[in-house]
């Protein structure tokens, strides 16, 4: 086991044990749909691709891929986002 991989889980096991919510204490991306048309995104890193088809958003983790057509950002802050438009699909990348 990686020096990395032990140290996620140790982290993981502290966090489980202590129950604190995941999303704060293992930075975790938290991303809530409203309907199609609104999608809020919490503790994103950045912003890679914004179209009107397409806003792909970096996480600690991984990448996350808003799809859909007359998508806008809303609004944006460096912790949260809001997306509107008519979504399709929400993909982890």
């Amino acid at each position: 086991m990686s020096k990395k991989q032990l140290s996620k889980s140790a982290r993981e096991l502290i966090v489980d044990s202590l129950k604190l919510p995941r999303d704060m204490a293992m930075g975790a991306c938290i991303v809530t749909a409203l309907g199609n048309e609104q999608v809020m995104v919490e503790n994103y890193r950045g912003i890679l691709e914004y179209t009107q088809n397409s806003i792909v958003l970096q996480s600690k983790t991984c990448r996350i891929a808003v799809c859909g057509c007359g998508l806008k950002i809303a609004y944006y802050t460096n912790e949260d986002m809001k997306i509107e438009g008519k979504i399709s699909e929400i993909r982890y990348l």
